[in-house]
């Protein structure tokens, strides 16, 4: 008896186990954002580069990418003293969508801090704007200094500042190398590992921070080398390099944007696909993005044999 029913139990799960539905899924085609990166820094012109996100199940590839960038769009920028500029596609340094010459830029209309500017964008039957203000101050840099272990020869880099006192300062650091004796050289500036923060923690006081670099964008890859792949991911710094620091004081709005997306990137997040939900100070429907005010100081340093051993 005790075997009869071992043997109806295993039937019954076999009948079971046949019993599958098939299920189809219909994955939602869910309408792509509008992604607007601005900036505006003292002494320089405006600089916009607009794209839309990509779902997370499209076949990313530089084509694809390239598709995503809107050079179809009217942009404008307005100071607070009366004057407006249409900007123009062009070339800039500080993205790689404008180191590809598909970032819309200005010319008469220049940054000055303490001043505010608006954004007005008219792109595929939607108006997105914008404000910001650019801060008085500027970072106030002590020192650069390269640091490496003796058994390694790549070095990091750290820069020692010092905060002002009695104000709430939100920080931003941007790198861009090049380095002759290897033939390399980045296309445009790039953010670093972390690197948008606030003084909540030092308010005042000298502080110091570790510039790990970061690749511009995974645009520029295809049909590379792999030491030229290395050259290009690295981190660190080799012996050879000329580094440009891009040093800057924004507003709690760009802080606020960038802090939490730097940090999902950190952790793998894909940038290119459909964006996660990050504060923006952009009207407008179905868009991401940050409208930005810098003031700005650029510092060199080059490594060589005089560097800090630690």
């Amino acid at each position: 008896m005790k075997g009869k029913c071992i043997i109806t139990v295993c039937l019954l799960f076999v009948c079971l186990w046949g019993c599958e539905t098939p299920i189809s899924l219909t994955i939602p085609n869910k309408e792509s954002t509008k992604i607007i990166e601005g900036w505006i820094e003292n002494d320089k012109p405006p600089v916009v580069v607009i794209s839309r996100s990509l779902s997370y199940y499209s076949n990313i590839n530089l084509s694809s990418m390239l598709s995503s960038i809107d050079t179809a769009a009217i942009v404008k920028v307005s100071d607070d003293m009366g004057n407006t500029e249409q900007l123009k596609l062009g070339l800039s340094i500080d993205h790689i969508f404008g180191a590809l010459g598909k970032a819309y830029v200005g010319n008469t209309i220049k940054g000055i801090p303490g001043h505010t500017y608006s954004l007005y964008i008219e792109t595929d039957g939607n108006i997105y704007t914008a404000q910001t203000t650019i801060p008085l101050n500027t970072v106030q840099i002590d020192s650069l200094r390269l640091f490496r272990q003796f058994s390694d020869t790549t070095a990091t880099l750290r820069v020692f500042f010092t905060d002002k006192a009695n104000s709430y300062d939100c920080y931003r650091f941007f790198l861009m190398i090049t380095n002759a004796s290897i033939r390399y050289s980045d296309p445009c500036f790039s953010q670093i590992f972390s690197g948008t923060f606030d003084d909540l923690t030092f308010n005042g006081l000298s502080a110091s921070y570790e510039m790990l670099r970061s690749p511009p964008s995974n645009l520029p890859i295809s049909g590379r080398t792999r030491e030229e792949r290395e050259n290009y991911y690295r981190a660190t710094f080799r012996k050879g390099d000329i580094i440009y620091v891009k040093s800057a004081l924004t507003d709690k709005a760009t802080q606020d944007y960038w802090f939490p997306l730097q940090t999902d990137i950190s952790m793998g997040m894909n940038p290119f696909l459909t964006p996660g939900t990050y504060p923006t100070n952009i009207q407008g429907e179905n868009v991401s993005g940050i409208w930005s005010a810098y003031h700005v100081r650029y510092d060199t340093i080059q490594y060589d044999s005089t560097i800090i051993m630690d």
